[in-house]
Formats: structure tokens, sequence, C-alpha cells
């Protein structure tokens, strides 16, 4: 059977996280993290209607990944996936019921022909997790708010065709821009975010491996990076090594930007 697998980024950042996979007929987003009207907008106009969403699945409980979450949820009638302890810091949150199925961290489940786990990524949350969807033919892999590379992370984009990857912010522009001593400390702790650097190094092993892959660069700091410049740290790292076919591109803050199908390259798409 042919894969019919599609990736849109929404929106990617402090002000709001969400992504649109669209796996051989389940729709499912990963993060909820704008208003449920905004979220519903732009999927309309992907042809998806809400009430044909399948899941959500959340890799934490920051509000600038749950926004949203409870109310698609209610709306789709489709449950909110995720394990124990986020699940739990959302219900905190809301203020009424909403549609859930815990799947304890590392589980795996299937919908739509595609099958679907998480992982253990260290961040300041109860227990985040990255997402690894598979369709049977195409891969994805997806990590955002990530302190530090761990052996589950390489595990998890070893041979995905599109690896979703944090890449916050400059290391230089955090530590000279306008955050307080603390907060710097905490960005850049093992439980913050991801750096430029940090990201080019771990693509840099993920691609000297010999899998081509797409990838894109998400969660970029408003104040500490740039599109360009997180782009040009990763490229010119690869340049430095032999590496399979790849295309990175990023998936910008505050709107839709990339789209991804298995088999195709990435490219730009405005929704607006």
């Amino acid at each position: 059977m042919e894969t019919d697998f599609r990736v849109h980024a929404l929106a990617s950042g402090s002000s709001g996280n969400c992504t649109l996979v669209r796996a051989n007929g389940a729709n499912l987003l990963i993060d909820a993290g704008l208003s449920a009207r905004a979220i519903e907008s732009h999927c309309r106009r992907l042809g998806v209607a809400i009430d044909s969403l399948d899941a959500i699945l959340l890799t934490h409980e920051h509000s600038d990944h749950i926004q949203g979450a409870a109310t698609l949820a209610r709306r789709a009638k489709a449950p909110i996936i995720s394990n124990s302890a986020t699940l739990n810091a959302l219900r905190e949150r809301s203020t009424a019921d909403f549609p859930m199925q815990i799947l304890p961290t590392g589980d795996t489940f299937t919908l739509g022909g595609a099958t679907i786990r998480s992982f253990p990524v260290p961040h300041n949350a109860a227990e985040p997790v990255g997402w690894v969807i598979d369709s049977g033919q195409g891969r994805v892999a997806y990590a955002t708010d990530v302190g530090s590379v761990t052996d589950n992370l390489r595990e998890a984009i070893r041979g995905a065709h599109l690896v979703v990857i944090e890449a916050n912010h400059d290391i230089k522009w955090l530590w000279k821009g306008s955050y307080s001593p603390q907060m710097k400390a905490q960005v850049a702790s093992p439980v913050g975010h991801l750096s430029n650097e940090e990201c080019a190094e771990l693509l840099a092993e993920r691609m000297a491996e010999g899998t081509a892959a797409t990838v894109w660069l998400a969660h970029l700091s408003r104040e500490n990076n740039a599109p360009a410049l997180a782009k040009r740290t990763v490229e010119e790292r690869l340049a430095k090594q032999p590496c399979a076919p790849h295309c990175v591109e990023v998936a910008l803050r505050d709107q839709p930007s990339v789209s991804w199908r298995y088999g195709a390259q990435a490219f730009q798409m405005s929704l607006l």
C-alpha cells in the first residue's frame, strides 16, 4: 500500500507549538499550544476538519504546548494522549473534562496504520517526551524543549526521514542577551533548551549514518536566535564532514511554515 504521510508545522516557539501529522488517513496533532480557534483555522486551510482529528499527542504541560488542547479534544472528541504525569498537570489547569488516554513513556500504540511511540527527553517539566511516528515506510521523529542530547534522543532520530529538533538559541546571544542570570542558566541547563551548536553536533552524528533526511529546526527563541543563524550554524557544521543527502529548514515561531510529505523534499508553505 502506498504511504500517504504528511507533516505540517503550524507554529513552533515560545508563543505556541503545534504540528499536524497526517498518516494514512489518521490526523494527529503534536501539541496544541495555540488557541483552539487558530488551530482549527490552520487545519481547515490544509483540508482537515477539526472533527476528523483522531488524537492530540502532548510532549509536556507548559502553556506554549497545551493552550488549545483541552478545548480541541472536547470539540473533536479526540483523546489527548500522554503519560500520567503530563495529563495530571494538564487537568490541574483545565476547568472542564476532556477525553484522554494514558500512554506510559516509551510505550507504543497504533492509529491509522501508523505506529506511534513516546520517548523521554530532559526538560524542566513533569515527564516530558518526544514522539516517533512510523507509517510503515516513512518515519518522523519529533523532539522540542530538549535540554541535552541523550541516547534516547539519538535512537529516536536514527533512520527518521523527517527530524524535527530543537535549535532554541545561539549560546553567545543567550549570554549577552536581556534575560536575567537565573533565566539564562535555566535555558542553558541540561533540562533547559538545546542550542544551535548542540543541535548541529547531534545532526552531524545523525547525518554521518548515511540515511537521507529532512530536518526542521524548531522552537527558536525570539530573543536569542534567528532562523538564518540557526540554519547557517547547522549547515556549516554538516559541511565539515561527509553526510547523507539532507534538507535543512526552519519551523517558524508565529505562523504555519514548512510542510513535508514522505518521498518529497520539504517546502515552505504560507497558509496566511
